[in-house]
């Protein structure tokens, strides 16, 4: 058993944790980070670019205030939206005065920020060693630990490198950005977004938010020889490149998006109705297709056939509620940051697409670390910490985590499960997944190299279960949450849905009047 101590513990070290980390560490806290992949080099950001919703003060950005909440489907918070704007602005300029690099970049400042996630992350880590956060890669936290009172004070998970020994992590307070739940549906750098975040904070007693609106769905190309060279898994493109700059066909070369015709809907429902959906090669970005000519050779065709692929919360909106503009959950001590927190105040019921998720990453983070240091200088001597209880956490194991997966995929992956949604399929799935719970709290588990795949076969689960118990609250089509038997929003539902429980879920309307009022479009 290896034991840790630090002021604020920092569960990932993706964008999110490593903003919150330096902001944390720049209050003079002492901060540890401990990833359950190499920090700086894992999740979707380290696998394609990044784009962040960075607008100056100033009518373009009152427009792109005004455009969000339109967008946001009568869920979006303005003064959020502006919150994250100026924060994200920041810190883009504290960047580029720190050397960094935009692709793009014409001018000290720019206005709309693309990065090479890679080089991002890369920069990420070096500042985390300068500033003195110690970093714990390949150390997955499993389960939360509290004190008497049930303040969160610290965690604990298994060292995947040297053993797979224990670990425990003794903190003031803790800031959770694992990510949010792609269901390893096989996105780009999404095999460590298991949901297990989510879990550990619905454990402890956090409420989630949104769940309904995690259906997002990309496009990615799929041919069998789409495999780089000494690797045997296939080539995994960055989430909606294709859907965002090609032109889509079916098998009849009709057109299902692009030229100003179509749109999106229409490529997934082919899809769906097992039609195949091809891109024209020559309107990809020039990355994409020399990575698909250098694998398979020359097309003659000019298409490229695709696959959906959903992207669950990582894309989607639903996570952790928060319970304060400092970004602290519902539990005292724990605070989010980035995916695994719910966006609803600055996307609303739609996809952070267009930089928003960026954004949010550094500002949340920001928000949460700087958080958690106040909230850790507050405390004094810790008491002894007392494990979170949890799923999947068995010393023995009596199911093959594979089997929760292969189930969970089931109801999550198919179009026919998520992106569409009726009354009968919904409680059909959470018939399923309901029954599989007690198995999985119960029997999932085991020692060494075999706690991870368990724990992260629970968290899935559990994950799975809130989404569909919230999709069936919302009787209504709103933003990415389609409902085929309710086409229509209604008045009655303008508002947010939060969820929770982990044995038995409940979904509640929230009663806080924080949603703001739908904005007739211009």
């Amino acid at each position: 058993m290896s034991e840790f101590e630090a002021d604020v513990l920092v569960l990932g070290g993706g964008p999110a944790g490593a903003w919150a980390a330096l902001a944390a560490a720049a209050t003079g806290a002492r901060v540890l980070v401990v990833d359950k992949a190499r920090c700086g080099c894992s999740g979707p950001t380290a696998r394609g670019s990044v784009t962040l919703w960075n607008i100056p003060a100033g009518p373009a950005r009152e427009e792109a205030v005004r455009r969000n909440v339109v967008l946001s489907g009568g869920l979006g918070d303005p003064d959020w939206m502006y919150r994250v704007l100026e924060e994200t602005h920041r810190r883009v300029g504290q960047l580029v005065q720190g050397g960094f690099r935009f692709q793009g970049e014409r001018a000290k400042r720019p206005t709309r920020v693309y990065l090479d996630g890679a080089k991002y992350l890369g920069r990420m880590r070096r500042s985390l060693v300068v500033a003195g956060v110690r970093i714990l890669d390949h150390h997955p936290a499993l389960q939360l630990v509290t004190d008497g009172d049930g303040v969160v004070s610290g965690a604990s998970g298994v060292a995947l490198r040297g053993g797979f020994r224990n670990w425990t992590a003794r903190a003031k307070a803790v800031v959770v950005a694992t990510g949010g739940c792609a269901f390893l549906s096989g996105g780009a750098g999404t095999d460590v977004d298991t949901g297990d975040g989510l879990l550990m904070g619905a454990e402890a007693g956090a409420e989630l938010s949104g769940m309904e609106f995690s259906n997002a769905y990309s496009l990615s190309p799929t041919a069998n020889s789409l495999r780089p060279i000494g690797s045997r898994g296939p080539v995994v493109f960055a989430s909606d490149q294709i859907m965002h700059f090609a032109t889509l066909y079916d098998e009849s070369l009709a057109v299902l998006c692009g030229h100003g015709s179509g749109s999106r809907t229409q490529a997934f429902a082919a899809i769906a109705d097992g039609r195949r959906v091809y891109a024209a090669l020559d309107e990809l970005p020039d990355a994409v297709r020399a990575e698909l000519l250098h694998h398979d050779g020359p097309n003659p065709t000019g298409r490229v056939p695709l696959r959906a692929v959903l992207e669950g919360t990582v894309r989607g909106t639903g996570g952790l509620r928060l319970a304060g503009l400092d970004c602290a959950t519902t539990v005292p001590g724990l605070y989010g940051a980035g995916d695994v927190t719910t966006r609803e105040p600055v996307t609303g019921a739609v996809s952070g697409f267009g930089g928003q998720n960026g954004a949010w990453a550094i500002s949340s983070g920001v928000w949460a670390g700087a958080g958690a240091a106040a909230f850790a200088g507050t405390r004094r001597k810790l008491a002894k910490p007392r494990p979170v209880p949890g799923a999947g956490l068995s010393l023995k194991s009596r199911i093959d985590p594979r089997a929760v997966v292969g189930l969970v995929q089931e109801h999550t992956l198919p179009l026919r499960r998520s992106y569409w949604r009726s009354d009968g399929s919904l409680r059909d799935s959470i018939a399923e997944l309901d029954g599989l719970w007690p198995a999985t709290e119960f029997d999932l588990g085991g020692s060494g190299a075999d706690r991870l795949p368990a724990r992260q076969a629970a968290a899935l689960l559990a994950v799975a279960r809130w989404t569909k118990y919230s999709a069936l609250a919302r009787t209504e089509t709103r933003g990415m949450h389609r409902r085929t038997d309710h086409p229509d929003p209604t008045t009655d539902l303008r508002l947010r849905l939060l969820s929770g429980g982990v044995n038995t879920v409940w979904v509640r309307p929230d009663p806080v009047e924080s949603a703001a009022p739908e904005a007739a479009p211009a």
